[in-house]
C-alpha cells in the first residue's frame, strides 16, 4: 500500500464507522444527521474510486467541520465519554486526514513517539536553567506517558479526561514554555501531535522512515 493509498483507506473506514453509527437516519438536508450521511458518503464515494485528494479543498468539508465543531451528534450517546469515544474521535480522525492530509496515529508507531518522549524527558532534565513547577510535573507525566505507550494503553487522540495537564501547560500550539531549550518545541509538538491530535509527522510516512527519524 503506497503512502496515498494508506490515508485513503482510513479515510473509507472511518466514514463506515461513523455511517454505521447513523444508520437508522435518513439521508436528507434538513437535519445534522442526515447532512453528516451526505457528507460521508462523499467522501467514501471518491475515495473508493480513487478520486479524493487529500488534503480536500475545504467547502467540500464543511459539514464535517460544522458537525464536529459543533457536536451536533452527541444526542447519539447518553454521556460525554460514550460520545467522544463512539462518534467524536472518528470524526477528528476524519478532519486530520481531509482537512489536514495528515498522516492518523497508528500502534505501529507507538514505538517511536515514545523515543520522543524518552528524548523530551532528557531535554528538561538537562535544562541548563531551573525548571518551573509545570516543567517539573511534566517530566513525571512523561514517564508515565510513556509507560502507557510501550504497553499500548492509550488510544489517540486523547481528547477527554485531565491527564497530562503540566505537559499541556508546557506545550500548546501557540505557546511553548521550553522554547528556549535545543529541540524543546519540535520535540513536543511531535508528542502532544500524536497523543492529543491522534496525527503522526508527515515525515513518519513509514515505519522505518520514523526509526531512523527518531534514532536520537
Amino acid at each position: 500500500m503506497n503512502i496515498h493509498d494508506e490515508r485513503v483507506e482510513d479515510v473509507i473506514e472511518n466514514c463506515n464507522i461513523l455511517l454505521d453509527k447513523l444508520s437508522h437516519y435518513s439521508q436528507t438536508d434538513s437535519t445534522p444527521e442526515g447532512r453528516m450521511i451526505s457528507q460521508l458518503k462523499w467522501l467514501k464515494e471518491r475515495a473508493e474510486a480513487g478520486s479524493l485528494d487529500l488534503p480536500v479543498d475545504r467547502r467540500y468539508i464543511a459539514t464535517l467541520a460544522y458537525v464536529f465543531t459543533e457536536g451536533s451528534l452527541r444526542w447519539l450517546a447518553t454521556s460525554r465519554e460514550e460520545y467522544v469515544w463512539t462518534v467524536e474521535v472518528y470524526e477528528k480522525r476524519l478532519l486530520s486526514l481531509t482537512k489536514h492530509g495528515s498522516f492518523l496515529a497508528k500502534r505501529e508507531y507507538y514505538p517511536y513517539v515514545a523515543r520522543c518522549v524518552d528524548k523530551l524527558i532528557g531535554i528538561l532534565r538537562n535544562a541548563s536553567r531551573p525548571l518551573s513547577a509545570e516543567e517539573k510535573g511534566c517530566i513525571r507525566e512523561l514517564n508515565v506517558l510513556g509507560d502507557k505507550l510501550t504497553r499500548e494503553e492509550i488510544e489517540p487522540p486523547l481528547m477527554i479526561g485531565n491527564d497530562y495537564t503540566n505537559f499541556r501547560e508546557v506545550y500548546a500550539p501557540w505557546e511553548c514554555t521550553i522554547e528556549d531549550l535545543p529541540e524543546g518545541k519540535a520535540v513536543s509538538r511531535v508528542v502532544s501531535n500524536f497523543v492529543f491530535n491522534g496525527r503522526r509527522p508527515q515525515s513518519w510516512v513509514t515505519t522505518e522512515a520514523a526509526d531512523q527519524e527518531t534514532n536520537f
